[in-house]
């Protein structure tokens, strides 16, 4: 269900099952969520989802052939408020069985809970997908004067008007719904079976000592290992295995792509850009924009970053395998979780104490899930529903790095508990092109605090390190060079090209060399960066990082210019959740995203950090 997914607010990630660690059983109770919030035991969300069944049947039999035709606000209005209710109570329900399942995937009555919670969503989701095709056929002068009595309802029936002209007969969406899980998704699904239970990796050796090779431990270890010929040498061995599924994966990737074209074609889109953009309420302008703008004014930027890595770690010369490393040799950070919290709760202590006192509950009632265990998902998340507060995993290791993942989901949690107060579940996540602005915000907050807080110009430069190589490294320049790939993609898919896993190597590699120039040794296994990550199936995801990055920063750095009325204007923004566009919502932040300044901005900022390295 689109509407359940978009709600629960949280970071995507890979999942890796990761072995020969200490067992989910024996860690601390300390290191661990309490999900006792959100059900007090599995009886209780067994009730729970039996009700949403009964609920969801009850729906169905209230409103099916009721809504088509219906001359009354108040009806209407009746309906969505159950709508309302029953998509709250799917998402509570769903999050417990998930949440559950993600500390722990090797454990099959976790991974049973949680396939059955997707099974009664899937269904629910094609149960009640009349709703929408009746509404069709509701006068919009009725949905207007729905929206007058009950503003809360606008961001859901304006969103329906406005894809009006563009859905297809009752049976082809009732159709596609049901579909939506098996075949739509299918190129998804193909590309993690591959991925995690296909695709495995050989030990390998150097200077006569044995490695030993996994998904998760190349992208979480080797890729920054300090012994370039370990980091190089897993970095072939990586890729060479990789290889061996491009061509399945490449398939996958083609037919999802040519998917799209065709739904945007069949729905009347004017093309297959803003048929994706759809649900991210920005234009196409936006979107390219964001592309053209960074590969021109970041890339110097970053190849002046390429060669200061070099520099500081004294390599022989740049290669791809290279640039993933710590920027600064031998400089790391130690941090007990009790000095986390103190950061944490000094770093957002200019936003004021409501907002403060997210984070405090979040360290003191458990919110999030610390402990590094088997069978655990990797990376971080912050997952969010109507009734409960948010919830926030990562394997904690006692880094800085840590720090900063926390505060990011952190933000994400905010922007959650401030929104849900004032909204409801059809309203109250932005727009997928902002999402990631309050979580970034948090970081720049953070960094800002730590160079405050220090005359060390040692500390200034390991902030600014940890800011290039963590918040803007990965999530502005990564997910930027995907989303400037997946953008040739579709215009050769649109042009008629039928694209091999040959078409997409080249595709990513000439994306590659336009960004890093000179500056970075293209080694051979770069061009298959397009299948370390599962973005691509998400529609026009990558991008949208660097636009939530773009706006993080901005307010960031109009609160330390203008202070207390800056922090309101970014509560009063957060607060506001889904029912403005992103265009809206930056204004209300005080920054303007119809110009191109805050993107220029930004990037000038990320050199200012390069250039203090």
């Amino acid at each position: 269900m689109e509407l359940l997914l978009a709600t629960r607010n949280r970071k995507e990630i890979d999942i890796e099952v990761r072995k020969n660690m200490t067992k989910r059983s024996e860690v601390r109770v300390e290191d661990t969520w309490d999900l006792s919030h959100i059900f007090s035991s599995f009886e209780e969300y067994d009730q729970a989802q039996k009700k949403l069944q009964e609920d969801a049947a009850d729906f169905v039999a209230r409103y099916r052939e009721k809504i088509a035709g219906n001359k009354s606000a108040d009806v209407l209005l009746e309906s969505w408020r159950a709508l309302v209710q029953l998509i709250s109570d799917a998402v509570e329900v769903a999050s417990l069985a998930f949440l559950d399942y993600s500390v722990d995937m090797t454990n099959q009555e976790k991974m049973r809970r949680n396939m059955l919670s997707n099974n009664v969503v899937s269904k629910l989701s094609s149960d009640i997908s009349f709703y929408e095709s009746e509404l069709e056929e509701v006068d919009e002068k009725i949905i207007k004067e729905a929206i007058e009595k009950e503003p809360g309802s606008a961001k859901y029936f304006n969103d329906h008007l406005r894809k009006r002209p563009h859905r297809l007969s009752a049976e082809s969406e009732e159709l596609l719904t049901a579909l939506d899980g098996a075949t739509v998704s299918l190129p998804e699904q193909v590309y993690e079976a591959a991925k995690f239970a296909d695709l495995s990796f050989p030990d390998f050796e150097v200077n006569g000592e044995t490695y030993s090779l996994s998904f998760a431990a190349y992208e979480e270890y080797y890729a920054m290992h300090a012994d370039t010929a370990v980091r190089r040498e897993a970095f072939r061995v990586f890729s060479e295995n990789l290889a061996k599924y491009r061509n399945t994966m490449a398939t996958g990737y083609y037919a999802h792509v040519k998917q799209d074209v065709l739904l945007a074609e069949r729905r009347s889109y004017e093309n297959v850009f803003t048929y994706l953009l759809r649900n991210q309420d920005v234009g196409e302008s936006l979107y390219h924009r964001q592309i053209d703008v960074t590969m021109e004014q970041l890339a110097p930027h970053m190849r002046k970053y390429a060669k200061k890595l070099g520099e500081n770690w004294g390599l022989d010369r740049v290669t791809y395998a290279d640039l993933k490393l710590p920027p600064l040799r031998d400089k790391s950070i130690t941090v007990s979780r009790e000095e986390a919290k103190e950061l944490v709760l000094g770093a957002l202590e200019v936003m004021g104490t409501d907002y403060q006192n997210i984070a405090k509950r979040a360290f003191d009632e458990r919110w999030m899930d610390f402990a590094e265990n088997e069978g655990k998902s990797t990376g971080g998340f912050c997952s969010s529903s109507m009734y409960t507060h948010p919830y926030i995993l990562l394997n904690w290791t006692g880094q800085m790095p840590d720090v900063f993942t926390i505060i990011h989901e952190l933000g994400h949690a905010a922007q959650a508990e401030l929104s849900r107060a004032k909204n409801n579940i059809t309203n109250a996540s932005p727009s997928l092109y902002f999402i990631e602005a309050p979580s970034t915000f948090n970081e720049t907050l953070m960094s800002q605090y730590l160079i405050k807080s220090s005359d060390d110009l040692d500390v200034e430069k390991q902030v600014a390190a940890q800011m290039v190589s963590n918040t803007y490294y990965h999530n502005f320049v990564t997910h930027f060079l995907e989303a400037h790939w997946q953008r040739e993609v579709y215009r050769a898919v649109v042009a008629g090209k039928a694209l091999t896993a040959d078409d997409l190597d080249h595709l990513f590699l000439k994306t590659l060399q336009e960004f890093w120039g000179d500056e970075v040794e293209m080694t051979s296994g770069a061009e298959r960066t397009w299948m370390r990550q599962p973005h691509y199936y998400r529609g026009l995801y990558p991008y949208t990082y660097s636009a939530g990055l773009t706006v993080g920063t901005a307010v960031s750095l109009r609160i330390e210019q203008e202070g207390e009325a800056a922090v309101q204007d970014w509560l009063d923004t957060l607060a506001l959740g889904g029912t403005k566009d992103p265009l809206e919502l930056s204004r209300t932040a005080g920054v303007d995203i119809s110009t191109e300044k805050p993107l220029c901005d930004t990037i000038a900022y990320i050199g200012s950090l390069v250039d203090r390295l």
